[in-house]
């Protein structure tokens, strides 16, 4: 009963994940970034508040993911 609940837990965290990575704006924008099209891209930009709490999302979201699998391996 207990590793189905942190089996659930996991799927609910894992699909969380990926939108939360699908979320973020990626560091050149495309084929665009790569050819000198946004300059600004180029040499790193400024992180928007949205992008700084995404990214804190995704470590949260990764370690948890990360402790519910190996408690899973655990009680298996």
């Amino acid at each position: 009963m207990f590793v189905t609940i942190l089996m659930v837990v996991d799927v609910i965290v894992a699909l969380a994940l990926i939108a939360v990575v699908l979320l973020q704006s990626g560091k050149s924008a495309g084929l665009s970034g790569a050819f000198g099209g946004g300059g600004e891209s180029m040499f790193g930009g400024r992180p928007t508040d949205m992008d700084e709490m995404l990214s804190r999302c995704t470590i949260v979201l990764g370690i948890l993911f990360g402790v519910v699998t190996l408690l899973i391996a655990k009680f298996q």
